[in-house]
């Protein structure tokens, strides 16, 4: 027959709680608040870490459409400039190189006789961007028509 303890009950020795000299329990092991605390707190901050990283994925492609913004805006002022396109003002023309991109050029008459004000803009056209990206550049390019003046027979001579 068994042998019962008063004290613990039908426990086996190991199971029992066990007092330190102050009349503390000393047992072993995690109690279900503990548990339940340390998962609470290990998914508060999986949550954190996983906003951090989508932040950063955002932050990275945005980086990437103003890197490709600008390596457009500056293709088509270079096409500008050297004659490839004319030098006057359009508007949301599509860019074959890039379809999700189009571009605007405005073309205005400078205070300097012989240049032009030039913008170039682009912007992001594809469907489904809730904040689609957009870059201009200005610049002042020579007037293809302009034609510069003879020096006057007078003023050469004057000069000498």
């Amino acid at each position: 027959m068994m042998k019962q303890n008063s004290k613990a009950g039908l426990l086996p020795r190991n199971c029992r709680n066990r007092f330190d000299s102050h009349g503390q329990s000393t047992r072993s092991g995690l109690t279900l608040l503990e548990v339940v605390l340390s998962i609470a707190i290990l998914g508060i901050s999986m949550v954190v870490i996983a906003n951090t990283y989508f932040l950063g994925v955002r932050n990275a492609m945005r980086a990437r459409l103003r890197s490709d913004a600008s390596l457009l805006c500056d293709a088509k002022m270079a096409e500008l400039a050297a004659g490839v396109i004319s030098a006057s003002s359009a508007s949301a023309q599509s860019i074959p190189e890039n379809p999700d991109w189009t571009y605007s050029v405005d073309v205005q008459s400078s205070m300097q006789t012989g240049l032009l004000v030039a913008t170039v803009s682009v912007e992001q056209s594809g469907t489904g961007t809730s904040n689609p990206v957009s870059l201009s550049i200005v610049r002042f390019i020579p007037d293809p028509d302009y034609v510069p003046e003879e020096e006057s027979e007078e003023e050469s001579e004057e000069a000498e």
